[in-house]
């Protein structure tokens, strides 16, 4: 029965499924990022008796004798031409092919991305689609990773016994050619009015070609402005804490060099913190779209003004006046200590010079302690200009990094619905291609007839796929032996 079905497709396709044969090995198939090689990983480690090969490009479908082949997508990007190539090259050379959606502990929509994912491309749902997460899996959580169901639905696969595995591969590589022969004429148009149908997607792709972008860049400026304001705060207050501390710190020759250091923590800080919070602008924004990895640009240093020679306070009138109030308290107060040893007649002679030696000690002690304050006051001042330059330096930076990344994440967006309006473009072109054949009088007709049968031969082989998966012995009236004729 198989036989006379798949000689249908063949005349209808070009295309003879009949000479795809069935293995023991795993193909995993996916575009770069995806994440092929930590599933593979994940699926050995709950078996380890299947041989799995990972491959991340197409050329992997020269390998020999697979039996089952796993499409792998992700859920943080849209799929397109490349993945529609994996899939339709795996579909004909390995004909048993599931599509397996990775990484959905991190992506928790993903079951309406794998939706439109399952629409682009598989739009007539006859294929397995699983969920999993290698991490959770690799991680010891195997029974809530997804991963031992696709194996469960492996070994299901490989289990049966050979002539089963090669019926299945023939038919199901058949309906891949038949669909691959009718997603031109859009699969909404399979069951309908057709002409409808057609104007009806139509309608539908057009409306949703720029949907969401909007959304996406206002939350993007106010994602941008909250990461900005947040880290002015910091700036702020980083800078009033050292401002405080180098206050307090003791004087000395190492205090540049502490106060160097100290700014060049806060500094590498914010800017490590900036950094964060525009990846997860980032991150929020562009969930969904295709990545475009980009290098990050180095900071800029913004070390702490260096000390001229015009910083240095200055000696003069201030230093006399000082040392003038120094010597007057200090004989003041040593004529005060002295004083009643004047009564004594004795003591009259040594009054004077402890009277002196008194007034030179206090006034020393004056002095010292008013220059000590003005000294300290002097590099509070210091201090202060010098965080204040830098700060205004570092907050300027900040500022140009907010307004970069905002100029490239929405480059980002425009890009990425660029190339949805180029897919979209495509689609709505094809539409257009099977309206005009719909509205061509005679020609509409044949391709009519044609598109019927090939929708009649679509259902006959998905129903007879169907029996040989619920049911392998009894399904499995193949009737193509000469399979490789």
């Amino acid at each position: 029965m198989s036989a006379d079905f798949l000689d249908a497709a063949r005349d209808l396709t070009g295309f003879d499924a009949r000479r795809v044969r069935s293995g023991d090995a795993v193909l995993v198939l996916g575009t770069e990022g995806v994440g092929v090689r930590t599933l593979v990983e994940a699926c050995r480690s709950l078996a380890a008796d299947l041989d799995f090969r990972a491959r991340d490009t197409a050329e992997s479908a020269d390998r020999p004798a697979p039996g089952v082949a796993v499409i792998v997508v992700d859920p943080s990007s849209s799929v397109g031409e490349e993945e529609k190539r994996l899939l339709d090259g795996a579909r004909a050379r390995v004909g048993t092919v599931a599509l397996v959606c990775s990484r959905i502990d991190a992506f928790w929509e993903w079951p309406r991305v794998v939706r439109a994912h399952r629409k682009s491309l598989d739009p007539f749902g006859t294929l397995p689609v699983f969920g999993v997460s290698a991490a959770a899996a690799l991680g010891g959580a195997a029974d809530e990773s997804g991963v031992d169901e696709l194996i469960s639905w492996i070994r299901q696969a490989l289990d049966a016994p050979a002539t089963v595995r090669d019926a299945r591969a023939r038919v199901s590589a058949g309906i891949g050619a038949v669909e691959h022969l009718l997603c031109p004429e859009a699969p909404a148009a399979a069951d309908g009015d057709g002409l409808d149908d057609l104007l009806a997607r139509r309608r539908e792709l057009l409306a949703g070609r720029d949907r969401g972008r909007p959304d996406r860049l206002a939350a993007l400026r106010a994602g941008l402005a909250r990461a900005r304001a947040q880290s002015a705060a910091d700036l702020t207050a980083g800078v009033r804490e050292l401002s405080a501390l180098a206050a307090d710190s003791a004087p000395g020759t190492r205090h540049r060099e502490w106060l160097q250091q100290r700014w060049s923590e806060l500094s590498t800080r914010l800017q490590r913190a900036t950094d964060e919070r525009i990846d997860e602008v980032s991150a929020t924004t562009l969930v969904g779209l295709d990545p475009e990895p980009a290098a990050r640009p180095p900071w800029t240093e913004t070390p702490l003004p260096a000390d001229g020679a015009a910083r240095r306070r200055r000696t003069g009138a201030e230093d006399a006046l000082l040392v003038v109030i120094g010597a007057s308290t200090g004989l003041g107060v040593g004529r005060l200590v002295v004083a009643p040893m004047a009564s004594v007649q004795t003591l009259q002679w040594i009054s004077m010079p402890l009277t002196l030696l008194l007034g030179v000690a206090v006034a020393a002690w004056i002095i010292r302690v008013r220059r000590g304050a003005l000294d300290r006051a002097g590099r509070a001042a210091r201090d202060a200009e010098q965080l204040a330059a830098a700060r205004a330096a570092l907050d300027h930076q900040l500022g140009l990094r907010v307004a970069a990344a905002e100029t490239a994440i929405a480059g980002q967006i425009g890009r990425a619905y660029e190339r949805r309006a180029r897919r979209v473009d495509e689609q709505v072109a094809r539409i257009d291609e099977s309206v005009r054949r719909l509205r061509g009088g005679a020609v509409a007709g044949r391709e009519r007839q044609r598109a019927e049968r090939a929708r009649a031969v679509h259902r006959d082989l998905t129903a007879l796929v169907d029996r040989m998966w619920t049911d392998p012995v009894g399904g499995n009236d193949s009737g193509d032996d000469d399979g490789n004729r």
